[in-house]
């Protein structure tokens, strides 16, 4: 059986399950986070991180309807009062590309969604070409601080911190950590009029970030710290050990993402990622 049949299949499977109410209540076992990267049709679908227009804005539409979608710093200010946040669902990105704001953000605003935008402070307004972008049939290109501020003063979306260089916490040693939280901190403050408070770690897979690492994040004043990797998060779980869900190079449709949630897929796409090293 193709990989195209299987999809349909449980796209399928997954739209019979939401007609029978399986999905409400089964996504209020779990607080669930999102990850995106790129929202664009001038680059191909199929490098894990590029998302159509089409397909993303049918994400949100499948999001507004069976979860209660909130602001990331919401869920995590719930995770720290030990709210119940089952049927909860945050919308992330990484890295801080131009299409977030050109592609992206008009089709959130549509639908009345939050997002959270975590930008990597030393690739805003460059011209710096990321290692995994370098096979792109074109760049797509970073937004500037203008318009990181012009996504803030929506009202409806927040900026979080990716470092400054994108590097992988899992390596460096902890002086580097510390001084690349420290530039990318003073970066957003001397932008934004305040430093973030949200962290999301560069590949976000199980071996870019230590223990260590974690609680030098912890030290240096955020909130979280969130991977990439997919798996589940509890109702109540910890603010610092968040998963997130990526869905572009993971799920297909909208129902397929449903159908695998309630087959276990959360923990089925922890388990791809961490054969496929995560790249964004």
């Amino acid at each position: 059986m193709t990989p195209a049949i299987k999809t349909r299949i449980k796209t399928i499977c997954g739209r019979a399950a939401g007609i029978t109410g399986l999905y409400e209540r089964e996504f209020r076992s779990q607080m669930t986070i999102v990850a995106f990267h790129r929202v664009n049709d001038d680059l191909p679908d199929d490098d894990g991180l590029t998302c159509s227009a089409d397909k993303f804005e049918a994400f949100c539409k499948f999001f507004r309807k069976y979860f209660r979608v909130i602001p990331l710093s919401e869920q995590v200010a719930g995770c720290r009062s030990g709210v119940d946040l089952g049927g909860t669902l945050s919308i992330t990105f990484d890295d801080g590309y131009l299409d977030n704001l050109e592609v992206a953000a008009p089709i959130l605003e549509r639908n009345g969604l939050p997002a959270t935008f975590f930008v990597t402070t030393g690739f805003i307004g460059s011209q710096i070409i990321a290692p995994w972008d370098r096979n792109l049939p074109r760049q797509p290109g970073w937004l500037s601080w203008d318009q990181v501020r012009c996504l803030l003063d929506t009202g409806l979306f927040e900026i979080g911190n990716h470092t400054d260089t994108h590097l992988d916490l899992g390596r460096a040693d902890p002086e580097a950590i510390r001084a690349e939280l420290g530039i990318s901190q003073r970066k957003l403050a001397e932008a934004l009029g305040a430093s973030a408070s949200l962290f999301a770690y560069p590949f976000g897979g199980q071996d870019n970030i230590t223990p260590r690492a974690r609680e030098l994040v912890r030290e240096a004043g955020f909130s979280c710290c969130a991977s990439s990797f997919g798996g589940e998060n509890g109702v109540t779980p910890d603010p610092f050990a968040l998963k997130r869900m990526p869905i572009a190079g993971w799920f297909e449709t909208p129902d397929q993402f449903g159908f695998e949630f309630l087959m276990g897929g959360a923990a089925a796409a922890e388990r791809r990622a961490t054969a496929h090293s995560h790249r964004g």
